[in-house]
């Protein structure tokens, strides 16, 4: 345990020394990072802000019609009829 306390100590010593050598370096790397975090945030925003655009555009879909609910429902089912044929059927466990 004590080893721990001592190494951790050695560790924060020399942190604080190396911090106060590299000072010019370590604000050059903040400024690059801070630099790559507002492209990644911007171009993440034109992402969904792109993504809205086209959502907003669309037309909704009409569940009200009797055909277009049973296509929907006739899809529905031959997906799940899908996911059975290719999953095996879970028996709880039991070998």
């Amino acid at each position: 345990m004590p080893i721990l306390l001592f190494g951790g100590l050695a560790a924060l010593i020399i942190g604080v020394v190396l911090f106060f050598c590299w000072v010019a370096a370590i604000g050059i790397l903040f400024k690059a990072l801070l630099s790559l975090t507002f492209i990644t945030g911007g171009v993440v925003a034109i992402y969904l802000g792109w993504e809205e655009f086209q959502d907003r555009n669309k037309p909704p879909l009409d569940f009200s019609s009797p055909d277009e609910a049973d296509r929907y429902k006739a899809e529905a089912h031959a997906y799940q009829t899908e996911i059975n044929e290719v999953s095996p059927p879970e028996d709880g466990g039991a070998s």
